[in-house]
């Protein structure tokens, strides 16, 4: 492979993510024609799904906006969002994905239709391993993923393929929010701000990460006060 193969290569690599990773604020436009951001949904469970309107496969994209038009219905006052991500922005304009939204009886309040610059949308779904093809004028083949984004932005779990139910879905936003409310989520939480402090907020604390660095944090302060009455016993 040529040095300029090699550069083309690496620059179209982009990182997958995974549990315990911070979704990256990418711009994006919802279906009312607003700036959008899954960043913005901070503080409530999030489920995401990718599908594009012309998709014309029962089994596939219908198939994940009607589970989400159930799924709606059963948020009831959580704080839980939905968010349904175009793979064909090219065609999926806001008015395309309003009236999209129309068909399945979306409620904007808690279900966000959205689109983005081709190299947004290629962005978000290479992170969210989507992989897709294009195999004809407007036809997509695509892998499906419903993604569960925890209150503090951050992935909680990735379910691949589209045999997942409305229930699942919500079951799923649920469960993270109660496990927001752990000690450990908070420790993680206070941890990665200490991070994103220090100048580091592109990196994103996993479970293990996060145990290291609180291991480390402990035996810091664990030595500290140990210095500390060290030296009280000295002067006793």
């Amino acid at each position: 492979m040529s040095a300029a193969s090699s550069a083309d290569a690496a620059q179209r690599f982009i990182p997958l993510l995974q549990p315990g990773d911070a979704v990256p604020p990418i711009p994006l436009v919802a279906q009312d024609g607003r700036s959008f951001s899954l960043e913005e949904l901070r503080g409530k469970a999030v489920a995401v799904s990718f599908i594009y309107t012309r998709c014309g496969d029962a089994r596939m994209c219908p198939l994940v906006s009607a589970k989400f038009a159930r799924a709606q219905h059963a948020i009831g006052t959580a704080p839980i969002r939905l968010v349904i991500l175009t793979l064909d922005p090219s065609f999926d304009t806001p008015r395309v994905l309003e009236r999209y939204g129309r068909a399945f009886d979306q409620d904007p309040n808690v279900w966000t239709l959205a689109t983005g610059s081709a190299a947004s949308i290629d962005e978000l779904a290479g992170r969210f391993g989507i992989a897709t093809s294009v195999t004809a004028p407007g036809v997509i083949i695509h892998t499906e993923a419903a993604v569960i984004l925890g209150p503090d932005g951050r992935i909680e779990r990735i379910v691949y393929g589209n045999d997942w139910t409305a229930d699942d879905l919500i079951g799923y936003a649920r469960e993270s929010l109660d496990a927001s409310s752990s000690p450990a989520s908070a420790v993680r939480a206070w941890l990665s701000a200490v991070v994103e402090r220090c100048g580091a907020g592109g990196i994103a604390l996993g479970g293990t990460a996060m145990l290291g660095i609180l291991a480390l944090a402990i035996a810091v302060v664990g030595g500290a006060f140990w210095l500390i009455f060290r030296d009280r016993a000295k002067h006793a």
